[in-house]
């Protein structure tokens, strides 16, 4: 069954004014690491969010051993995001467990449970097929928006190069693999 996802539809933006907290996606892409979270602090620094959760794991890649999380963490308290602001997930390798766990915390946890608003921050490529996720797995009562990272592959140069076709046809067939399966785009 085809699900008419085209490719313009992998890029999501929403405009949000505030947030109750930010998600911040890890990668092992240390640029696009930076710039994701350079996007989670400016939410912060703006006021538009009060908490920061980063996610991502990834110590399998790093010589150091330290996640993607932990790293993101680093760049966030260096540019005065305070630590008790930030929340660390990074006992995942994937998204989709990082949203299951996710969604654990924000409905059994009472410090969690007053979480109404959530911005997702990562590549603008990226942002679908984690909307798609979150929302299967946070609470329905969150109202969840997304915020592309300023930097790479955009809905304007994607076709422009093989490795921003690549990256969106992957996109695709993810998010086809997780539309198979019960995920839906609402």
């Amino acid at each position: 069954m085809k699900y008419n996802v085209l490719p313009k539809d992998v890029f999501r933006s929403d405009a949000a004014d505030r947030a109750d907290a930010a998600i911040v996606v890890g990668t092992s892409d240390p640029d696009c690491l930076r710039h994701r979270i350079e996007a989670g602090i400016q939410l912060f620094q703006g006021r538009r969010v009060r908490r920061l959760i980063l996610t991502g794991d990834g110590r399998k890649k790093q010589s150091d051993g330290r996640s993607e999380a932990a790293r993101m963490r680093e760049v966030a308290v260096l540019a005065g995001v305070p630590a008790e602001a930030i929340f660390l997930d990074d006992a995942h390798d994937d998204i989709a467990a990082s949203a299951k766990e996710l969604g654990r915390l924000l409905k059994s946890d009472a410090a969690w449970q007053v979480v109404r608003s959530i911005v997702l921050v990562s590549s603008a490529w990226h942002l679908l097929r984690i909307f798609i996720l979150m929302r299967r797995h946070l609470p329905h009562q969150c109202l969840l928006t997304c915020h592309p990272a300023s930097e790479g592959i955009t809905s304007s140069n994607w076709q422009t190069s093989p490795q921003g076709r690549a990256v969106v046809e992957n996109e695709l067939r993810l998010i086809e693999k997780l539309l198979k399966t019960g995920y839906s785009l609402k």
